[in-house]
């Protein structure tokens, strides 16, 4: 027997059921969309310039190459990620130079800090960042890239460079590249020449009371936390240009060094425009020409001649 009583109250209390329902739905998606707007804001959103979130894989950002107008423009470009090589050696035409410090120069490495020790492994180009004064440079070969009308370098780097403390635009230690446009025989510093960096550049400025080599300069320093990517759109390239990644330090203080992998350079070359020929045209086929039609002359009439009287 169905209690009458006992079903009244379940139908009064059935709205105030579905309304706490409700309530604690709302409740659980608000906090997931909460929790995915954190976890976008670690991922970097809101990151500070080159900065990596090491506590997962990172894919350096993509960057469009230049594009060429084939037939005039075609693409040219090479690529040095030091890993067929055996360390210490470096690459072949890639020339270390310790213009200022004690040894060592630049090496490849696979091992060692800053960390990781490379992008691609095994292998990246290394130099030290010792508590001397110092001038480390690292000299790229010659572009084999004849008469490039536009050209762009990215590379991966990742830098743990004595820096200060307090603030966070003054650098101690520092590193820049810079470029040759007469073979190799000067260089300066790839904005003064005309480039300009599309991701990745300078963080800060290196000061001038410690005897730093490139004093005043823009220059990467500070701690990059793992590798970064930077892009540089190059100035007008002509030929026999060389790049340099040059790490200059003060005379106080050190850290762990500057790694650099990954390098690649790609660009347009002017080529010959080619007219291409005219498809030639098929000889059209005679035409039937034809047959004359004669109207057949009409024969005339035959008339008897009179025979003459005798």
């Amino acid at each position: 027997m169905i209690n009458l009583k006992r079903a009244s109250s379940l139908s009064r209390l059935r709205p105030t059921l579905c309304l706490l329902f409700f309530i604690t739905a709302g409740i659980a998606v608000l906090g997931a969309i909460g929790s995915s707007h954190v976890i976008a804001e670690r991922a970097g959103g809101s990151a500070s310039w080159g900065r990596v979130d090491t506590s997962a894989a990172v894919e350096p950002p993509v960057v469009p190459a230049p594009s060429c107008s084939p037939p005039c423009q075609l693409p040219v470009g090479f690529s040095e990620n030091f890993d067929n090589v055996t360390p210490p050696a470096l690459p072949p035409g890639w020339l270390a130079t310790n213009a200022l410090g004690p040894p060592p120069m630049w090496v490849t490495s696979n091992s060692g800090v800053p960390n990781p020790p490379a992008d691609s492994q095994p292998n990246a180009a290394f130099i030290d960042d010792p508590a001397v004064v110092s001038d480390k440079r690292l000299d790229s070969l010659a572009f084999p890239i004849p008469t490039a009308t536009s050209a762009q370098l990215t590379f991966r780097q990742n830098f743990n460079l004595e820096a200060s403390d307090v603030d966070p635009n003054l650098g101690f230690d520092g590193s820049v590249l810079e470029i040759s446009t007469d073979g190799g025989n000067t260089f300066r510093d790839i904005l003064a020449a005309g480039g300009s960096f599309v991701v990745g550049g300078y963080n800060r400025t290196i000061g001038t009371d410690r005897g730093s080599p490139i004093a005043g300069r823009q220059a990467w320093s500070g701690n990059s936390e793992g590798f970064i990517t930077t892009v540089v759109d190059l100035p007008f390239i002509l030929t026999g240009e060389k790049l340099r990644w040059r790490m200059a330090s003060d005379n106080s203080g050190s850290s762990e060094g500057w790694r650099i992998d990954t390098v690649h350079v790609s660009g347009c070359a002017p080529a010959p425009c080619q007219t291409p020929s005219p498809m030639p045209r098929p000889t059209p086929a005679p035409r039937p020409v034809p047959h004359a039609t004669s109207t057949p002359h009409a024969t005339p009439a035959f008339t008897p001649r009179p025979r003459p009287t005798p």
